[in-house]
């Protein structure tokens, strides 16, 4: 029987999630993980297995304690156009405050990784779905609302907003200009008619 961690294995996942949210895959040392966590490398392997797989757990725990809950705050109550304006509003405050540079941990991955890491691609694709999902769903609840003039099929203006938070936050990563990321936003935005 092996001895029982002394480690808080969500705080572990958070410390690592965001090193490879600041730096990348690629740019990320063990020993970047090692510092950043304070376990040592025999620890970090035993728990998490290799680099690789606790990247796929920090994407994990991005999924559940990023994204799930930017997603559950939009689906509030509320008429649909403002939940989705609030979100997307709130990732122009992240993008030029705190999260400055940082762009998203998903799309990251998706750029970095995707194309040629079948885990990650099938882990991105799973978050892009999720958020279609909730996109659609207060797509719907504004047209019943009344707050989305725009009668095109839910799911493919959810697909639309999807792929405009992946450009914005892309865009955070080399021009985190709160002016400029807005001015998308209202663009975005337009298309709910």
């Amino acid at each position: 029987m092996g001895r029982p961690r002394e480690f808080d294995e969500a705080q572990v996942l958070d410390q690592a999630m965001k090193v490879f949210w600041r730096q990348g895959y690629a740019a990320t040392s063990v020993k970047d993980l090692v510092r950043e966590t304070g376990l040592n490398p025999g620890s970090l392997y035993e728990a998490f297995g290799d680099k690789h797989e606790l990247f796929l757990s920090a994407i994990n725990h991005y999924r559940a304690s990023v994204v799930r809950r930017r997603l559950e705050d939009m689906e509030r109550l509320g008429p649909g156009r403002d939940r989705i304006a609030g979100f997307f509003n709130d990732l122009v405050r992240f993008s030029t405050g705190e999260g400055r540079l940082m762009g998203c941990l998903m799309t990251n991955s998706a750029v970095e990784l995707a194309p040629h890491d079948r885990d990650v691609a099938v882990l991105v694709a799973a978050n892009l779905a999720e958020m279609e999902r909730a996109f659609r769903r207060l797509v719907e609840r504004g047209q019943q609302d009344g707050s989305i003039a725009n009668r095109d099929p839910a799911a493919d203006i959810a697909r639309y907003l999807t792929v405009g938070v992946q450009g914005l936050r892309v865009m955070s990563k080399t021009n985190p200009d709160a002016g400029a990321l807005s001015a998308v936003v209202r663009q975005i935005l337009s298309a709910l008619g």
